[in-house]
């Protein structure tokens, strides 16, 4: 019985081949089509690919020991595994995703599942039985905040591909059943903004040390980094790529000059020049001077390095010989900085503190590879033949049968693949269409090891490195382990902060200045709506819009409304020129009607919205209404037209303004439709239909007394009859 094999069905077989070639086309992609992103060395079979350009890929098993040792550590099973490392192959080619993490969870918990309920590590027998599993293992192993749900729409993408690729033996749909813990609520919005916005206190403090004098150069660093990401909303990884001279000026109205920092902008925006916010010009130059006067020596080292690339650096310690003279491992040593003491002899230092280190790295260049080759083939393992030297005792040291001969031509290879950054001569990584900054041209550059919070200078041989990095920015500001932060250091006790409450508290700032959240995405430098970072309180909202309510606002245009007060009809441009008046009237015209709304009880809650509002009473037979209504669908034609132009050229924005201007043009068509029916008799009311958002709505749905969803089911609520909109006329004080 063991020769017989069970019959497979044809979907099951050729899911399997699918799969099969999925995994075959990752293998065959793994790194070649992956540049600059994965490094030469990786190979599939690696239990981890995190030392090879993807950032904590460790395949192991879901509640497998973080810190366990190797051989005590669960891996995912073989077949499963490859379909893991091939998604993530996917996923970095076509969607350009570096973060690994999150969806190594979602796998993870999709393979214990799996496991459990088919006993085999098969991807393509996944089912909504084994997704729904996995939900649970989710909820059960990562409790806190939102991971839960973060972690199972994950596997909603992993369900996506399956079936795109048609890798599934019976395809289906899955949604995740795990929802979002409700942030909205008043209480939850003070918790995220004390959370997520820098405290009144570290602020000051940041002041203050800025203004001071300052002479340890990490103090300098830090305060200055600050200063700048206070400038304007950005991301410290993205201080790497400021240069030296970043400064631009250009015109704005009157003729007046405005600071401008030339940038590059994670997450896909891409080169641009930000503008400095009004008050902190000053700063910032002051901020550039004070890099400057750390940064020059730095920057000078790291063009040499660039334009001598076959030259080993020159120092006191370089022996007076050509790049290919042989050199005693004495004179090696002393050209790479090494010291030797006590018992160690130059070779074995030259081994331990060099060699060693080198070939632990995971992935080496070519060039530094085929040197510590030829060196460790050539490497004598024995113990070496006694030395004895004519009326000396005993014996004097050890020879030995080395056959690779050590240059400095070999030593500039290995000491720039040990020292030098990654990407050198650039601070970051290539990206498609990116404008990258050298290391020479940085603003932020700095030897390796210059910086240290007792102020004294310990360099690490011939490396350079940017001085505001995100670890370094970490530590100074909240500080880790036995590591004072640059608050403890200066004696502000309990005071810490992390560099994205700077973006938080610019973006919302800008809200609180009335800015477009189209013009604040365009300012921070994302290519998405960003209203994540505004935590302006209701309160603050509220506020905002009864300062341009009807009531509160002065008209500049008095005689345009006396056109209101005579019931004369009003022209489309009358109105779109308008600033509103001071109507508290229960009813009162609109360019396109009659609105119903009490103005004395709350201000408006559609913002002026009238095509969304389902207080708008359009009249049957009001022709200059019609006219107005058709006037405003031309205007509204023309925007859509131009809002498709732009999105097709990819205009930033433009794909929002297509939604809006398409809704508000399809509602402006209905009531054409209606208002010219011959069925519908004069003086009959048509009701125009609400979205279902308004601010009281809002207001309550953020404090969770409402369910947002009740609110969009029920957007279109019950409207007067025309007998109760005339009675309602009759309670109008008409005014004199």
């Amino acid at each position: 019985m063991s020769d017989v094999v069970d019959f497979k069905p044809k979907a099951e077989v050729e899911a399997a081949e699918q799969l099969e070639r999925f995994i075959m086309w990752a293998k065959a992609t793994l790194p070649k089509g992956i540049p600059h992103q994965v490094h030469a060395g990786i190979r599939w079979d690696m239990s981890s690919w995190h030392y090879s350009g993807f950032n904590g890929a460790s395949f192991t098993a879901l509640g497998s020991p973080r810190n366990a040792k190797q051989d005590q550590r669960r891996y995912m099973q073989c077949s499963f595994a490859d379909f893991a490392k091939a998604f993530l192959v996917h996923r970095r080619v076509f969607q350009r995703k570096k973060d690994v993490k999150g969806v190594l969870y979602s796998l993870r918990a999709l393979e214990k599942a799996l496991l459990e309920l088919t006993q085999k590590d098969d991807v393509t027998q996944v089912s909504t039985a084994v997704c729904y599993r996995a939900a649970e293992v989710i909820q059960a192993h990562w409790t806190k905040g939102n991971s839960p749900y973060v972690i199972s729409k994950n596997i909603e993408k992993i369900i996506d591909l399956l079936n795109n690729k048609r890798l599934l033996a019976k395809p289906f749909r899955w949604k995740s059943p795990i929802r979002q813990n409700k942030t909205d609520t008043l209480k939850q919005q003070k918790k995220d903004r004390e959370k997520k916005l820098p405290s009144p206190d570290s602020l000051r403090a940041l002041g203050e040390l800025f203004n001071n004098k300052l002479d340890n150069p990490v103090d300098i660093v830090v305060t200055s980094a600050c200063a700048l990401l206070l400038s304007q909303p950005s991301r410290v990884g993205e201080l790497a790529d400021v240069e030296y001279d970043p400064i631009v000026y250009m015109e704005g109205e009157n003729d007046e000059k405005r600071m401008f920092l030339r940038w590059y902008s994670e997450k896909g925006f891409g080169a641009t020049v930000k503008p400095v916010i009004a008050g902190m010009e000053p700063i910032v130059k002051r901020l550039i001077e004070r890099m400057h006067s750390i940064s020059t020596e730095a920057r000078a080292y790291a063009a040499w390095l660039e334009d001598h690339p076959d030259e080993f650096p020159p120092h006191e310690g370089v022996p007076n010989k050509g790049l290919d003279d042989p050199l005693t491992y004495a004179e090696a040593c002393s050209a790479l900085k090494v010291s030797v003491s006590g018992k160690h002899s130059y070779r074995s230092k030259f081994r331990m503190n060099f060699l060693s280190s080198l070939a632990k790295k995971k992935s080496l260049g070519s060039a530094a590879q085929a040197v510590l080759n030829e060196i460790q083939d050539g490497w004598d393992t024995g113990k070496g033949k006694q030395i004895y030297v004519k009326d000396m005792i005993g014996c004097q040291g050890y020879m030995f049968d080395d056959k690779a001969l050590i240059t400095l031509r070999k030593l500039n290879i290995l000491m720039r693949e040990k020292y030098l950054p990654k990407y050198f001569p650039y601070t970051t990584a290539p990206e498609e269409g990116k404008a990258r900054v050298k290391y020479r041209d940085a603003l932020f550059t700095v030897y390796t090891g210059q910086l240290n919070t007792d102020g004294q200078t310990s360099l690490a041989p011939f490396g350079v490195e940017i001085a505001a990095n995100p670890n370094r920015m970490t530590v100074q500001l909240s500080s880790s382990g036995d590591k004072k932060s640059i608050f403890e250091r200066h004696g502000y006790k309990g005071v810490k902060v992390n560099t994205h409450a700077f973006r938080h508290e610019l973006n919302t700032e800008m809200h609180r200045a009335g800015l477009s959240q189209l013009l604040i995405d365009a300012f921070s430098g994302r290519t998405s709506m960003g209203s994540v970072y505004n935590h302006e309180t209701v309160e603050e909202r509220t506020q905002a819009v009864a300062a341009v309510h009807p009531k509160t606002k002065q008209s500049s245009a008095e005689s345009r409304l006396e056109k209101v007060r005579t019931n004369e009809p009003l022209r489309l441009r009358d109105v779109t020129e308008l600033a509103e008046g001071s109507q508290d009237r229960v009813i009162h015209q609109t360019h396109l009607g009659l609105c119903v709304h009490n103005f004395a009880s709350e201000p408006c809650p559609k913002m002026g919205s009238c095509l969304r509002c389902g207080n708008l009473a359009c009249v049957k037979g009001d022709d200059e209404k019609l006219k107005n209504i058709k006037e405003e669908r031309a205007y509204l034609q023309k925007r859509y037209s131009d809002a498709i132009a732009a999105d097709s050229r990819g205009e930033f924005g433009a794909s929002v303004w297509v939604v809006k201007v398409q809704n508000d043009l399809l509602k402006c068509d209905e009531l054409i439709k209606l208002l010219e029916n011959p069925e519908l008799e004069n003086g009959a009311i048509v009701w125009n239909a609400d979205d279902g958002w308004n601010l009281t709505n809002n207001a309550a749905a953020m404090a969770g007394l409402v369910d947002p969803q009740v609110l969009e089911a029920n957007a279109q609520t019950a409207l007067p009859s025309l007998d109760e909109l005339s009675a309602m006329m009759d309670e109008i004080d008409i005014e004199a």
